[in-house]
């Protein structure tokens, strides 16, 4: 899952709902009296936080990649469905309460306080059970922060490796760019070279020519003067 809040809220809802479950069919048919009323009391008030974690998650989803939105909205769909038929549960058993309490407190005095001791004796091991499951919630939650915290470790060498590479590169291609600068230099030097070559060879021959025309031009006024 790509939200790390999400899976956070995904793991507190599994805890409240294995709580409201364990309260609506396993606690609530063993109590009576006010025991009865205090388990529907705390029914009620993990229903009330079960709902507002769904709400948490359906905001984490509408802010989630498209990839993951989908997987996302049909878990809250069916977490949904759960809060839902916990609440009709709720309601049945708050109407049970309302309508037989006195067939209950009948109940309990017709058995000398049995039934009230077994109640606390399970209520006992109901709240082991509950501590048991909140450790097992940590210790995924532990897990969890572990696992990101090596995926991130991993995608940070990944990164380092290619940040290397890439320094790697960049050199090569520096030490390119110098031995290319070079040959332009000697390519420079050669050229600058010829063209005083080229400026010295005519130079040479217009002083050749030149030389020749006056030799020419003296032998002419000879011939003519004799």
């Amino acid at each position: 899952m790509s939200s790390e809040a999400f899976e956070n809220y995904e793991y507190e809802f599994e805890d409240v709902s294995k709580q409201i479950n364990r309260m609506l069919q396993t606690q609530l048919p063993n109590y009576t009296g006010e025991q009865r009323k205090s388990c529907i009391m705390q029914a009620q008030k993990s229903v009330e936080r079960a709902e507002d974690l769904l709400r948490d998650m359906e905001t984490e989803s509408r802010t989630a990649p498209p990839s993951y939105r989908t997987k996302m909205t049909t878990k809250i769909k069916g977490y949904k469905t759960d809060v839902q038929k916990f609440s009709r549960d709720l309601t049945a058993a708050k109407r049970s309460a309302r309508g037989g309490g006195g067939v209950n407190d009948r109940t309990e005095l017709l058995s000398g306080g049995g039934d009230s001791w077994e109640a606390h004796s399970y209520d006992q091991r109901s709240r082991l059970l509950d501590s048991e499951n909140t450790l097992n919630t940590t210790s995924q939650r532990i897990t969890n922060a572990q696992r990101i915290g090596e995926e991130s470790e991993a995608i940070g060498a990944g990164v380092i490796t290619e940040l290397g590479s890439q320094r790697e590169t960049i050199i090569r291609t520096a030490h390119k760019v110098q031995g290319v600068d070079a040959n332009l230099g000697k390519s420079k030097r050669i050229l600058n070279s010829m063209h005083r070559r080229v400026m010295t060879n005519q130079m040479t021959m217009m002083l050749i020519v030149f030389v020749l025309m006056a030799i020419l031009g003296l032998t002419v006024y000879l011939k003519l003067k004799k």
